[in-house]
């Protein structure tokens, strides 16, 4: 009898497991089709539309030109597939290794609220993006009479607006205009590697006492080989750049007001921008005509509010121009899918109209997109346009069909950082900071995550045709405040009521013995330049990093014009005192004294330079104060 309630409880549990894996399977959600996509089952084929239901092991065909895009709700995840083919989705993932992106609880309720709405383009499963909805102004307002004075007022102003919108809208038909024809075949520049200086390790001399450190100082006047003086900054960009300016708000109906909010993530920070999914294009096949059709379409009012959001994030999170074309792409992928066509041409329109130099460029596969800068960035290759560098922003190599387009009054991005991007808070676990010979000069510190991630995402470069100047993009960059926080008011009022040389020394003491040092190549496979925040926060450090740090911190704390003082294979500090101290100094051209403090050399104090550059003229880069 057990047998049987067995055999007859083990045949309904296999039946009921065979029963519910069909539905369990069908984990993936139809989000977005472009194309005659069609799912095959059982021998018969039905075309995929939005909503629809289907499995990694779904049978399906993408035609040249198509894109599937399924949405994983429970891993949270979206799934694009653009290369055509017939198999599973399982494979089609697999031949694709960029298909699969990570989306955010917010972002998967975007997508949510997007299927609610009727009128999306998706359910229309369009092949050409000329179908979508194009906003046009074509609405005719009947003119009236100006009754009073604030009457007449409003008529000019609806005037001048009129004016700047068909001035925008030529300047966009002329460089769409010029797209269709400006193709040129371009081979790319070889990359300029990193220099590889031979560091040199500290050997400190055992000192007991923190006067007994002084001994050997004496005042010596060396020469210098050379000097720069802080790199020439470009202009900050206005809050809204020529000839786009000013980009203002569109009116929207309730029903856009609802769904058009798109949050999106960079670097740990949640941003909002108004864009909704009947607002996506598709390229299909590339082609001058069709890249021009689709920046066209772009340059409507229908894309204004984006435009004006992207702006105000800019403006209010105090984005430099790296960190901004960052978060233009974390927008542009996370809403066309990361490595589309689609992604590239949005990212490339918000740039140029945004006042940057842009170029679009193809292997007849893909687009990519160029950016111009005056700074030489290590390990990219350039592409060299009317005598302006140009680098891709995906990795590409080879000749390339790119556009020579130019749009009016653009400029080169800058790779400067006036100030530091305002992103949310996930600090570290924190470390404690302790002076040798000064134990009362400790800090305890942490340090936001996600601004550490962002500037792993710097590139090293050089301007002005001067290799020294990479060291002062870092030097130059202010201190979070969030840190100077933590750190400046605890350090001020043990600095309290000391001279300028006995301040100087105590941080000195600080920076050498507070950290660990060990070359680049071992920690990170290479030289690596930290800003402050970075040495603060990883364990190891050397030579420039610890220069760097010192002098932000001489400077916001002291008050004193600091230089950085490069010896072969080695990077030291130099201070203009107020009262010249005992010790090594360099005299610059125009007759202002910096006394060497060399932050590696352990133990030695303001003035003493390390044993084997005692005789070395050194070259001085003059930092902004």
């Amino acid at each position: 009898m057990k047998r049987r309630i067995n055999k007859i409880l083990s045949i309904s549990l296999l039946l009921a497991l065979l029963c519910a894996s069909p539905l369990a399977a069908q984990d993936l959600m139809v989000y977005h089709v472009v194309g005659n996509v069609m799912q095959y089952h059982q021998g018969k084929s039905v075309p995929l539309v939005m909503k629809a239901r289907v499995s990694e092991n779904t049978e399906i065909n993408i035609p040249y030109g198509g894109k599937l895009e399924l949405i994983d709700e429970k891993g949270s995840k979206r799934i694009t597939l653009t290369i055509p083919g017939h198999s599973t989705i399982k494979k089609m993932i697999a031949n694709n290794d960029k298909s699969v992106t990570k989306l955010s609880n917010s972002y998967l309720a975007y997508v949510k609220k997007q299927m609610s709405n009727s009128g999306l383009t998706s359910k229309q499963r369009y092949t050409d993006f000329a179908t979508v909805t194009r906003a046009v102004d074509s609405v005719k307002q009947e003119k009236k009479k100006p009754a009073s004075f604030r009457d007449q007022f409003e008529a000019f102003s609806k005037q001048n607006r009129e004016k700047y919108e068909s001035f925008r809208a030529e300047c966009n038909k002329k460089y769409t205009d010029f797209v269709r024809q400006a193709w040129e075949k371009m081979g790319q520049s070889e990359p300029v590697a990193a220099p590889e200086d031979q560091h040199v390790r500290p050997a400190p001399k055992p000192v007991e006492h923190a006067t007994d450190r002084f001994c050997l100082l004496k005042k010596r006047r060396l020469r210098l080989q050379r000097e720069i003086s802080v790199p020439k900054e470009v202009e900050q960009p206005k809050p809204q750049p020529q000839p786009v300016e000013p980009i203002v708000e569109v009116e929207q109906t309730p029903e856009e007001e609802i769904y058009c909010d798109m949050p999106f993530q960079f670097y740990g920070t949640e941003l909002h921008i108004r864009l909704d999914e009947s607002k996506r294009v598709n390229l299909g096949k590339i082609s001058p005509d069709r890249v021009a059709d689709v920046l066209q379409h772009f340059s409507t009012k229908a894309y204004d509010n984006l435009l004006y959001d992207c702006l105000k994030i800019r403006k209010e999170r105090k984005l430099c121009d790296w960190a901004y074309l960052l978060m233009l792409k974390e927008l542009t992928d996370q809403f066309c899918g990361p490595g589309t066509n689609e992604a590239a041409l949005l990212l490339g329109y918000l740039y140029y109209q945004s006042g940057y130099k842009v170029r679009f460029a193809t292997d007849d596969n893909r687009i990519y997109l160029l950016v111009a800068s005056d700074h030489i960035i290590y390990g990219r290759g350039p592409y060299i346009i009317d005598d302006h560098y140009f680098y891709p922003i995906e990795d590409v190599t080879g000749y390339l069909f790119i556009c020579k387009a130019a749009f009016p009054k653009e400029r080169t991005l800058s790779l400067y950082i006036s100030d530091q991007p305002v992103l949310d808070h996930n600090d570290d676990e924190g470390r404690t900071i302790t002076s040798k010979f000064y134990p009362d000069l400790s800090v305890n510190v942490k340090i936001n995550q996600n601004l550490l991630d962002f500037y792993d995402s710097y590139p090293a470069s050089y301007i002005d045709n001067d290799l020294l100047t990479r060291w002062a993009m870092y030097a130059n960059t202010p201190m979070d405040s969030s840190v100077q926080a933590q750190i400046y008011p605890v350090l001020r009022e043990k600095l309290k009521g000391l001279s300028e040389l006995e301040a100087a020394n105590r941080l000195l003491d600080f920076v050498q013995n507070g950290f660990v040092y060990e070359y680049d190549d071992k920690v990170w496979g290479g030289d690596r330049a930290f800003f402050a925040e970075e040495t603060l926060h990883y364990p190891y450090c050397d030579c420039e990093d610890r220069s760097i740090l010192y002098s932000r911190l001489v400077r916001d704390l002291l008050g004193l014009d600091c230089a950085l003082v490069y010896y072969p294979g080695h990077l030291a500090t130099a201070v203009k005192f107020t009262e010249m101290p005992d010790g090594t100094y360099y005299t610059t051209k125009d007759g202002v004294n910096y006394t060497v403090c060399d932050p590696t050399n352990i133990d030695a104090p303001v003035g003493l330079p390390m044993e084997q550059y005692e005789d070395t003229t050194p070259q001085l880069i003059r930092l902004k104060k």
